[in-house]
């Protein structure tokens, strides 16, 4: 694929209604337009929080954060590339409810009037964070995750749920909960894993999910526990993105993760050495621009 696409900066469109239409599963927006980005590119940030996950997709003014961090640096990686009167934001994902996921949003449902969240309900989940989002999300329109769910963004571009599977129960680690999604617009394709694990990687092998992309965002920000080489050898990646802190106490991305990717010529973007990191696709073709 050739990475060569130009870059401009065009005003946000304000997308003022969200309509599920729950039999055929698809989620669609419909919009009033006040000038928005119009130059038919989808642009995906890998935001710079440190040691968490945080990706904002915007697409023909539509804006979707999926995940926000640990902390409130999600804040200020969102004004670097959302205009500096922008409150709004179309749909946030929550992929699971560990702190350093969903500490960040907590922080932009303060700062940012949220029209839809898409999360995967945990019932036996009690941490004070998710006890504090639960409150906060009430001005909301709130969706259960479930695979088979079509985020539609217009211009041909969607997100689809992956997982959760309809009726399975859910995984005792909450890792395993995470939402997977596959972004795709046109004959690109990119695929969010959130923090799932080795056992979800082989449930989705086992089940024959489509899970091909040119593009990955590894999981659980690199962990041995994730990322397996029968994994990689179903998704067949051209490019993937690492969303990790410098000098993390974990030691992400493991050596082990690092030697699968370079194994198969797969390049990768690390935000604790590259900064904030922004995938632009047309459809066809991809461009990659980094901080650092």
């Amino acid at each position: 694929m050739s990475p060569r696409l130009p870059k401009k900066n065009i005003s946000k469109t304000e997308w003022l209604v969200f309509l599920i239409i729950a039999s055929a599963t698809i989620l669609s927006f419909t919009a009033i337009e006040t000038g928005a980005r119009t130059d038919g590119l989808l642009h995906v940030y890998f935001l710079d929080v440190g040691q968490g996950d945080a990706q904002l997709i915007e697409f023909e003014g539509k804006q979707v954060l999926i995940d926000g961090g640990p902390d409130g640096k999600v804040l200020s990686e969102l004004g670097q590339v959302m205009p500096f009167n922008d409150r709004s934001i179309d749909l946030v994902i929550l992929t699971h409810p560990d702190a350093d996921h969903i500490n960040g949003l907590i922080k932009v449902l303060g700062r940012y009037e949220v029209a839809n969240i898409l999360e995967n309900f945990l019932e036996n989940h009690k941490s004070p964070a998710y006890r504090e989002w639960n409150k906060l999300k009430i001005d909301s329109t709130v969706m259960q995750a479930v695979s088979g769910q079509i985020i539609d963004l217009g211009g041909g571009a969607y997100i689809k749920v992956l997982y959760p599977i309809a009726g399975s129960s859910q995984q005792a680690k909450t890792n395993n909960n995470s939402i997977i999604t596959m972004l795709v617009y046109g004959d690109n394709e990119l695929l969010l894993t959130g923090d799932t694990e080795a056992r979800v990687e082989r449930e989705l092998i086992g089940r024959e999910i489509n899970i091909d992309a040119d593009l990955l965002k590894v999981a659980h920000h690199g962990s041995k526990t994730s990322t397996t080489d029968e994994f990689l050898d179903s998704v067949t990646p051209e490019i993937a993105f690492i969303q990790l802190g410098e000098d993390n106490n974990y030691g992400h991305p493991h050596p082990t993760i690092l030697e699968r990717l370079q194994s198969r010529a797969i390049k990768y973007y690390r935000t604790d050495t590259d900064g904030m990191v922004e995938l632009i696709l047309d459809g066809q073709n991809y461009k990659i621009v980094s901080d650092k």
